[in-house]
């Protein structure tokens, strides 16, 4: 008996791997065209074109296409995630906006899994071997800056004629 997901308009290929990415591809292209005006005030027809073709070759690859399926979910997870973070941040009373430190450590952080995500995405993460020592190198330098920033960023400030 077939699957009741797997009948589903939403699983077919022609769906996932035509229609979602080329809406994705035109709808953001068109979008930064007009908000850029690239091409002149009030040219929503030339923009619509130019966002047409652009998401036309983009469909054309499957290996972007590929990549991009792969890498869409994990980022709305991420975003998800950030939503539940500043959700708990609210909750709590911790304000973002004034505290300098926590904006560096989350911008850190969703930098450092954005890479990761593009890398596993791209298929870069499995060529990747990490041996014990490597591992080890990695863990000391973090430590080690993670010390060093913590050191600039609450070392008092001295005046320059001082």
């Amino acid at each position: 008996m077939a699957d009741g997901i797997q009948t589903t308009i939403f699983a077919n290929p022609f769906f996932v791997y035509l229609l979602l990415p080329f809406l994705l591809v035109f709808v953001v292209v068109f979008s930064i065209l007009e908000k850029a005006k690239i091409l002149g005030e009030d040219k929503k027809a030339a923009d619509a074109i130019v966002a047409m073709v652009i998401a036309f070759i983009f469909v054309g690859v499957a290996s972007v296409v590929d990549v991009t399926l792969k890498f869409i979910p994990i980022i709305s997870l991420m975003l998800i995630l950030i939503l539940g973070f500043l959700l708990m941040f609210g909750f709590a009373g911790i304000k973002i906006e004034g505290n300098k430190g926590l904006q560096i450590a989350i911008g850190v952080v969703l930098g450092l899994a954005f890479i990761g995500t593009v890398l596993w995405a791209t298929g870069v993460w499995n060529k990747i071997v990490f041996s014990n020592t490597t591992l080890q190198y990695i863990f000391l330098f973090l430590i080690f800056g993670g010390a060093l920033a913590l050191v600039v960023a609450t070392a008092p400030k001295q005046k320059a004629g001082s």
